[in-house]
């Protein structure tokens, strides 16, 4: 079975595992067609406790936002941190 990482880091520890379809930020998670279940890595910084002194780019909370619609479409999980402001966002 193959499973999609997205937007996993560029030194991602999934590139050296068998069956992961992994999407660093060269590959642009946004990219991928779907298909299979995902273990989504959004950035946080945008939704995280101390997000008042981030300087996310301006996309970085759609980001987030396409990694939980692909999670509920295709099935999988989604890491973010306990008390990001995603959770209230859905």
């Amino acid at each position: 079975m193959t499973v999609a990482v997205l937007f996993a880091r560029q030194d991602s520890y999934y590139k050296t595992l068998p069956g992961c379809d992994v999407y660093d930020i060269d590959r642009d998670a946004r990219t991928w067609k779907g298909g299979c279940p995902v273990v989504a890595h959004p950035p946080c910084r945008a939704w995280g406790q101390l997000s008042h002194m981030a300087k996310p780019r301006p996309d970085e909370k759609d980001l987030a936002r396409f990694a939980v619609s692909q999670v509920r479409r295709f099935g999988g999980v989604l890491e973010h941190p306990k008390k990001s402001k995603l959770w209230a966002d859905q």
